[in-house]
């Protein structure tokens, strides 16, 4: 007897437990997917200069190859920036270059216009 009421005691604790796990598990909220990485946006970038570079030129009706547009210059553009005395960062993010390459970039453009700080810090 004690043995029977046992084991229907463990049956209805074991319903009890399995409905509040399934009640917990669709009554919760899903986590938000994760940011990408820092570096993700810049990998990005690159794979579209790769494929702009390296897909073959679209065709006019004619049959004759139209030659893609040249790519912006951007360091020219960050060249100009940087000579008027914009910071290095700010100049990355309008540019399209990374901070790294714009704070060589002025390092350069203060180089040829013969700054003494970049004498020191070279």
């Amino acid at each position: 007897m004690m043995l029977s009421a046992f084991v229907v005691a463990q049956i209805v604790f074991d319903v009890a437990l399995l409905a509040l796990v399934a009640f917990y598990t669709f009554t919760r909220k899903p986590q938000p997917p994760p940011a990408p990485p820092e570096w993700y946006a810049h990998f990005l970038k690159l794979a579209q200069d790769v494929i702009a570079a390296t897909e073959p030129p679209f065709d006019d009706p004619a049959g004759r190859a139209v030659p893609a547009p040249p790519p912006p210059d951007r360091y020219r553009e960050a060249r100009a920036l940087l000579a008027t005395g914009a910071l290095p960062d700010e100049v990355a993010g309008r540019a399209g270059l990374l901070p790294g390459e714009a704070r060589l970039l002025a390092r350069v453009v203060a180089a040829e216009a013969g700054s003494p700080a970049a004498r020191r810090s070279g």
